[in-house]
């Protein structure tokens, strides 16, 4: 079997869903600036798990997104799950992960990882969120005219807007897209050269935009699944 084999498993349905985000999915860009308030990028997942009594950060690095949450009045039991031992988390592994989640974040993580363990990944992500929670994933854009070798040479998989919403839906989520530019929006002289390069990357083709989040709602049961006697 190739490391590949999981991703391949539901092809078809993918496609389908694939073709249908094309013509019906925006994805409005938004900033994310290193500020100590939340950044437009960090507003936007607020404001989508502000309500969540437990929320896992998966790969919560530093943990400077838990901070600026309590600072903003996040008032839900915040978990973190970190491989690395610089930090103190309550989780180094996923296996050691108890009970249900009302969201999940995954942000500049999966681009690490093969897709089969990004299928693993996801499948698990499944079993912890509670019906109607929130999976929010975050990934460099294979569309940016920056390759994203360019920051990290540990990034392995590239994951394109269209494909991961189609993951998304395929699961069982409804989805939601934005496209994420790096730092504070251009003001003054800096503004025409960010505008030239929109319109460049307009006529080529390319984005500008250096990463992409997707915020994925999970399906409420339905009264059979809920209650099969019935």
């Amino acid at each position: 079997m190739s490391d590949v084999d999981k991703w391949y498993r539901n092809y078809w349905a993918r496609h389908q869903a694939r073709d249908v985000i094309y013509k019906t999915l925006r994805a409005r860009c938004l900033s994310c600036e290193d500020r100590p308030q939340l950044n437009e990028m960090e507003q936007a997942i607020f404001d989508h798990t502000e309500q969540a009594g437990r929320l896992l950060d998966y790969g919560a690095g530093d943990k400077k997104l838990k901070r600026k949450f309590l600072s903003a009045g996040f008032k839900g039991r915040y978990e973190t799950l970190d491989m690395s031992a610089e930090d103190e988390h309550e989780y180094s592994s996923i296996s050691k992960v108890t009970g249900q989640f009302d969201a999940i974040l995954c942000l500049e993580v999966i681009e690490h990882m093969s897709l089969n363990d990004y299928v693993d990944l996801m499948d698990e992500f499944g079993k912890l969120l509670s019906p109607g929670g929130t999976l929010i994933i975050g990934t460099p854009n294979p569309l940016c005219v920056v390759p994203m070798w360019a920051g990290d040479p540990g990034h392995v998989q590239q994951y394109p807007l269209a494909d991961l919403a189609a993951d998304f839906v395929v699961r069982g989520y409804s989805v939601e897209a934005f496209r994420v530019r790096y730092g504070a929006w251009p003001r003054g002289i800096p503004w025409l050269r960010f505008f030239a390069m929109r319109v460049l990357c307009y006529l080529l083709s390319v984005d500008y935009a250096h990463g992409i989040v997707m915020i994925g709602k999970k399906k409420m049961p339905s009264t059979a699944e809920a209650h099969p006697a019935l």
